[in-house]
């Protein structure tokens, strides 16, 4: 299902959603970050607490908006027609790729939480996890640019 009347505003979706996907990236990469910081607080001293309150407003500002911009503008791009080949597989790996940055999301969210509560997540795993989105954006601008 296409919707035509999406054509004359393809540069705008385009550009809207590159925007959207660039900020939930940089906020995705920076988090774990600041986790490994936090991570290393006494609990509930008031670094600790500094650090759950600035953590959340990078979710409640910027990587939750964001996150719901890129996957909003992408639908509309994916309606507008001529956008998608859909007898080609590139959008199936950028889609199962894109599934994936959101899962891991959801996995810095629990985390948050977590040491928000004082629940303290593995620092190896904290140390690692910002390699994720990093690789998940290469395989989806390739497949985006490339179409293999």
């Amino acid at each position: 299902m296409t919707v035509p009347a999406l054509l004359p505003f393809l540069r705008e979706l385009l550009a809207l959603h590159v925007i959207a996907v660039i900020l939930w990236m940089a906020g995705m990469i920076v988090l774990p970050m600041i986790y490994l910081r936090h991570h290393g607080l006494e609990p509930a001293s008031p670094a600790a607490m500094a650090f759950a309150a600035l953590e959340r407003q990078i979710f409640k500002r910027l990587v939750n908006p964001a996150m719901y911009a890129a996957w909003g503008f992408g639908i509309l791009l994916a309606l507008t027609p001529g956008t998608i080949s859909w007898s080609a597989l590139w959008w199936l790996v950028k889609l199962a790729a894109v599934l994936l940055l959101s899962w891991y999301h959801g996995i810095l969210s629990a985390w948050r939480r977590r040491l928000r509560d004082d629940a303290r997540p593995e620092v190896t795993i904290l140390r690692r996890s910002a390699v994720v989105p990093i690789v998940l954006m290469v395989v989806i601008v390739t497949m985006v640019l490339v179409r293999p």
